[in-house]
């Protein structure tokens, strides 16, 4: 029976003890009272449960229930990611011209893109440089009233964007740049330092010390907080246009003449972490708090931070002297190798290691060495098959799983995953009659711990015929 039914059955039986209701009893106004009774009960009833439901993590189905859970656990869920890609300048006037790292531009859909370089171009040429889709803006804030852990939040409209923070404070002798320091780690009471969180009310947070743990902003401080901000996974094709924020002008002052458009398309960006994301994430929220201890830990820190790293290494000085012998310089090191396929992730490692508060700061990066092997592959496709077609498939599925950017690196190649690499090209069905053998020659296995392999294709030997009865 179900719980409104008993809930009209059992005030049935408690007004037929009360001598004033006896008689009514078996009216149709008691009929009706009871449902009624026994619907409010049932609706009580299901909104305990959903209450109770979202009170864990496993069954939680509101987000906001998930980001409560998030902020109790101090987690941060992960910024977005930009699109990347390259631009072509095409100068058409008399005079170079010089742009500075970091100049914005714009496409027809109004997303902002940012250059990745300082940049020369002549007079009358093209040259080609790295993009990055982001966008630059600031929040002003007043502090209202020194207190302990005094925090500001950013729009929520604005917080799903956001990729980078930085935090400057005026109380009174100009800006001046405060350090992040998640959890206020290794802070003291004149430190200069902010932490992060993330709100119940899905909103980003940035929290000041108590003054035993960093300083308290005074009241009346100005606080600017410097945004980048992207719209994460976008794409901008190439040959599409982009547009200058602020007028060009070459190193005489004049206003220059210059196109821009696309040179390979802006891709591969990430949006922030989805709601199932987070829900995942949260039953492994202690690994997220950026404690840096094993080498695992600190592969686990640059791969989260920059997805875009294929290949990660970090190591202390048992194995430095196990590579290099043992040597007073090794102490207290700690090496950082890691590859991804753009420029400029030595730095953005470095920066990113520099800011997590550990007692050990003394890192140093060492390059990976790349390693490589060649297949020698010999193949018979059947007669229907088109061999050009047939060799880019087999070349795009080799590069996919052991190129130089593949996300599936590996210390050691098998044969047999090499031939379950090109199986599964849909070109070789065993009923068919084709068939293809594999030979890998030279390094497909690391030996040293910085040694990254890859598949160079260039000088492999991939020959395709049609099979011949």
């Amino acid at each position: 029976m179900i719980l409104s039914e008993q809930v009209a059955n059992k005030l049935k039986i408690l007004l037929s003890s009360l001598p004033s209701w006896k008689n009514l009893t078996n009216s149709q106004f008691v009929q009706h009272l009871a449902i009624f009774m026994g619907w409010t009960v049932e609706d009580a009833n299901f909104k305990i449960e959903r209450a109770r439901q979202e009170a864990f993590i496993g069954t939680a189905l509101n987000r906001s229930s998930l980001v409560a859970h998030a902020e109790d656990r101090e987690y941060l869920p992960r910024k977005p990611k930009p699109s990347e890609g390259t631009i072509l300048f095409t100068n058409t006037g008399p005079r170079p011209i010089l742009l500075k790292r970091g100049r914005e531009f714009v496409s027809d859909a109004q997303l902002p893109y940012t250059l990745g370089l300082k940049l020369l171009i002549p007079a009358q040429s093209k040259v080609t440089a790295p993009v990055t889709q982001y966008g630059k803006t600031s929040i002003i804030h007043t502090v209202s009233e020194e207190k302990p852990f005094y925090e500001i939040l950013i729009n929520k409209e604005l917080t799903p964007k956001v990729m980078a923070l930085e935090v400057w404070v005026d109380s009174g002798d100009g800006f001046r740049k405060w350090e992040y320091s998640r959890l206020l780690t290794n802070a003291y009471r004149d430190s200069l330092v902010w932490d992060e969180f993330y709100h119940v009310s899905d909103q980003i947070g940035i929290r000041f010390g108590n003054g035993t743990f960093g300083k308290i902003p005074s009241q009346g401080a100005q606080v600017r907080i410097d945004i980048q901000y992207t719209d994460g996974d976008t794409l901008l094709q190439e040959r599409q246009y982009l547009y200058p924020l602020e007028e060009i002008v070459d190193i005489a002052g004049v206003p220059a003449s210059l196109n821009i458009e696309v040179a390979t398309t802006i891709q591969n960006g990430q949006a922030q972490e989805s709601t199932e994301e987070m829900r995942r994430n949260l039953h492994y929220w202690s690994v997220y708090n950026e404690r840096l201890v094993w080498d695992n830990d600190y592969a686990y820190f640059i791969r989260r931070r920059f997805p875009e790293v294929v290949f990660v290494r970090a190591w202390g000085e048992e194995e430095a002297e196990r590579l290099w012998g043992p040597k007073l310089e090794h102490i207290n090191k700690i090496w950082i190798c890691a590859y991804a396929p753009r420029e400029g992730i030595v730095q953005d490692v470095m920066n990113a290691i520099a800011e997590v508060p550990m007692l050990c700061r003394n890192f140093q990066w060492y390059n990976p060495e790349h390693v490589s092997f060649t297949l020698k592959l010999t193949a018979r496709v059947l007669s229907d098959k088109v061999l050009s077609e047939v060799d880019e498939d087999v070349r795009a599925a080799l590069m996919r799983a052991y190129g130089r950017d593949s996300l599936y690196q590996r210390d050691k190649v098998l044969i047999s995953e090499i031939y379950e690499c090109i199986q599964s090209t849909g070109h070789f069905e065993k009923e068919t009659g084709a068939w293809f053998e594999a030979v890998p020659e030279g390094n497909f296995e690391a030996n040293l711990i910085y040694q990254m392999v890859s598949l160079d294709l260039e000088n492999s030997q991939i020959q395709i015929a049609h099979l011949t009865y």
